[in-house]
């Protein structure tokens, strides 16, 4: 990590750079100039509008390092179909063999690591200013806890997804570990010895519990440091507030073992966001399949009936309760023009299937099942610029980020495909409460919060589904685990982290897989790349 934050590292007071444009409102004959010193009396200054344009130059930004984890591992998701080839590009890799521990070289490993530093590395930029004494000093306005806890937010969570990634489980060897070296300058840093894991769980879990507390802080009492997303104003979808330090509270004490922690942050969320996705709107039914690809006059941009990227609640924020945080209105943007089986293309590269393993294990009465195609049509309009003819679209295909139109649009085109990214939402939330309690000794407690979440996914008309009669009779532990692998499909590699932090492998069976494969746990931790520790000796080999 060292080597991610010496490359990005300037003079500290660089980063002012930006003062530049407000020179005559800081009454500074060179800002660039200004020092740390001069920086922080600057930020305990009495002049409101002189912090807040301190503020901004040192903290803003900070939301554009969030961003999405791991994603589409393990057994659930399969690429494409058997009619692609299995021995090159995105097929081969998401359909083999994944040995992060045996890849501590290659550019896929360095850049999980980096990538995580460099997000430390930002959040290193504002917090080496924004210290816990600045943050509570008597005269510190609001604005100052805000960014203060921002940047501390973000920076425990690259620190979580180093943890997550390049450790074992805490449970299951993990505490026997080194963690990880703690930075919290932006410089050129000499290198550290990496604490404990037991150290560094303690230092993320205090870091996200300090921040909420300036969240709270910083805001008046109603909203105790949650902004709740409103579907008109595009800043509470692109926000780091309360939700957000919550959210990787739970998610690191579900981690750690902390579940009395774990329960009362996903409870505080789920106060502010109490409400789930509808059935209308979460994603295509399977039902509509066969009109989405009957084409109107021979004409394969026309169809019997189209879906609307503004009507699916995992490509658009406005009908969809549960998003914590995301972005609006990006052009060539993940979900619909990569998970988007339906959308008008040139190709069948988009095609993502849900495992025949899984599907077989959803209860009939949930509708869930229905976001799945339920049967393959061999003549599917795909739209193409070369006149392609139309090709097969199989049996078990993703239908969960569906859409024929995309946002914004009334009608077919390849031309543009742009949706909003729902980066977290609130489903997550339900399932880590429901496995902290059980995990607490509270079973009667984690039925009952399961039981929230599967009536939000009954069919219309059937009745409600519960833990007692949802299909197979599970006990209540591996209930919550088959939840996980069915309300979370597809989102930000969860499958992955759940199979390590429960000490289980990823078994890939069913007769959808390409190739049947055991992803053992202990090939589960990412390694360290050599340039990490050639860097910082301190680090056991």
């Amino acid at each position: 990590m060292n080597n991610k934050i010496k490359f990005f590292g300037l003079i500290v007071a660089s980063v002012l750079l930006v003062f530049q444009s407000c020179q005559d409102l800081l009454d500074v004959k060179n800002p660039n100039s200004l020092n740390d010193d001069q920086v922080r009396e600057l930020l305990a200054s009495s002049d409101q509008a002189k912090v807040e344009e301190t503020l901004k130059a040192i903290g803003s930004g900070l939301e554009s390092y969030m961003c999405l984890f791991r994603d589409l591992g393990c057994e659930d998701v399969i690429y494409g179909y058997s009619g692609i080839s299995t021995t090159d590009g995105w097929p081969a890799y998401y359909s083999h063999r994944f040995d992060p521990k045996l890849n501590n070289q290659t550019a896929s490993n360095n850049g999980w690591w980096f990538s995580s530093s460099y997000i430390i590395a930002q959040a290193n930029k504002a917090a080496m200013y924004l210290t816990d004494e600045v943050a509570t000093a008597p005269t510190a306005l609001p604005s100052v806890k805000m960014y203060a806890a921002q940047a501390k937010t973000l920076r425990a969570y690259g620190y979580l997804q180093l943890m997550e990634r390049f450790r074992k489980a805490y449970k299951y060897g993990g505490s026997e570990q080194q963690g990880m070296p703690i930075y919290t300058e932006y410089r050129y840093n000499t290198p550290v010895a990496p604490s404990t894991a037991q150290e560094t769980w303690d230092w993320i879990i205090k870091e996200l519990e300090t921040a909420g507390q300036y969240f709270a802080a910083g805001t008046n009492s109603a909203t105790d440091g949650y902004v709740v997303v409103n579907p008109s104003s595009q800043e509470t979808y692109w926000r780091i507030d309360r939700t957000m330090s919550d959210y990787f509270l739970a998610r690191a004490c579900l981690d750690y073992g902390a579940y009395d922690k774990t329960i009362a942050a996903c409870q505080r969320i789920l106060a502010k966001y109490p409400n789930f996705i509808d059935e209308a709107h979460y994603g295509v039914d399977t039902k509509y399949l066969d009109d989405i690809a009957t084409p109107i006059n021979d004409d394969w941009t026309l169809g019997k009936k189209d879906v609307k990227n503004d009507d699916n609640a995992f490509l658009s924020m406005t009908c969809n309760p549960e998003a914590m945080f995301g972005w609006t209105n990006d052009d060539v943007i993940y979900p619909y023009d990569f998970l988007n089986s339906l959308k008008p293309s040139n190709s069948t590269s988009s095609i993502f299937q849900i495992s025949d393993d899984l599907y077989d294990k959803m209860d009939d009465n949930d509708y869930r099942k229905a976001r799945f195609a339920d049967h393959a049509i061999s003549e599917f309009p795909w739209f193409s610029t070369n006149g392609h003819a139309p090709a097969s679209l199989p049996k078990y295909a993703n239908l969960k980020f569906g859409a024929t139109i995309h946002q914004s649009a009334t009608e077919r085109s390849y031309k543009t495909v742009s949706s909003d990214v729902v980066l977290y939402r609130t489903s997550e939330v339900w399932l880590m409460l429901a496995e902290a309690q059980y995990m607490a000794g509270k079973e009667a407690d984690a039925k009952a919060t399961l039981n929230k979440l599967l009536a939000a996914r009954t069919k219309a008309g059937a009745p409600a589904l519960t833990c007692d009669n949802y299909k197979g009779h599970l006990s209540t532990l591996d209930l919550i685990k088959l939840q996980w692998r069915i309300e979370m499909w597809g989102e930000n590699g969860l499958n992955y982290y759940c199979h390590k932090r429960w000490n289980e492998p990823s078994v890939r069976t069913g007769s959808n897989h390409w190739v049947n494969y055991t992803w053992n746990v202990e090939d589960m931790e990412w390694e360290i790349p050599i340039k990490e520790l050639q860097t910082n000796s301190y680090w056991e080999r």
